[in-house]
């Protein structure tokens, strides 16, 4: 018992040092209703090599075949620590476009980027429309087109990881009101018959 223990913990580690170099899009909540939101949050992780994260600069992507997607998202900020002063993302019904994100690692100043791999750095808000008629899916991917890296805690420099970048998707699904109801009622017909 102690050695399958022992063997599932240096797998887990294993797994935590192989992570992919690139942005991955984290979702709070998946599956709305109409009318619901959720957080869309972008994450960084760059070679366990390297420093810190110096920059990435992006697009977020999305496919819906909601009419005027972009009244759909909102609260598109950067987050600590790359919220210092830049100009904001504009959002189109098929993209957030022009998501910038840097921090500065100027030893020679006393100034060290945060070290925190992976770092979350954007965030925005989707909410699905009131008027959803049937079950739809957004679906997100990423379109990176610079990543850099801090190479050393002890340098200015840094270097693209462009090539090692790994690009990801996700998708939001939106169910309407009486599917939602529908799924509902076999959920509690299913903990009936159990019983």
């Amino acid at each position: 018992m102690i050695r399958t223990s022992t063997i599932a913990v240096l797998g887990l580690t294993a797994a935590a040092h192989a992570q992919s170099v690139g942005v991955t899009i984290e979702i709070d909540e998946p599956v709305l209703a109409p009318g619901e939101f959720t957080t869309v949050r972008l994450v960084a992780s760059f070679p366990d090599t390297d420093y810190a994260l110096a920059g990435v600069a992006m697009s977020l992507r999305f496919d819906s075949p909601i009419a005027d997607a972009r009244r759909h998202w909102s609260d598109v900020a950067s987050l600590p620590p790359f919220d210092g002063p830049t100009t904001g993302p504009v959002v189109t019904d098929t993209a957030i476009e022009g998501l910038l994100a840097g921090q500065l690692n100027f030893p020679p100043a006393g100034i060290y980027a945060d070290p925190t791999n992976p770092v979350a750095f954007y965030e925005a808000t989707f909410t699905a429309p009131l008027d959803a008629g049937r079950f739809y899916e957004v679906d997100l991917f990423t379109d990176v087109m610079r990543f850099d890296a801090y190479i050393d805690r002890e340098s200015a420099e840094s270097q693209s990881r462009l090539d090692l970048l790994v690009e990801d998707a996700a998708t939001i699904t939106v169910i309407p009101a009486p599917a939602s109801a529908a799924v509902l009622a076999l959920g509690l017909l299913a903990v009936r018959r159990r019983r």
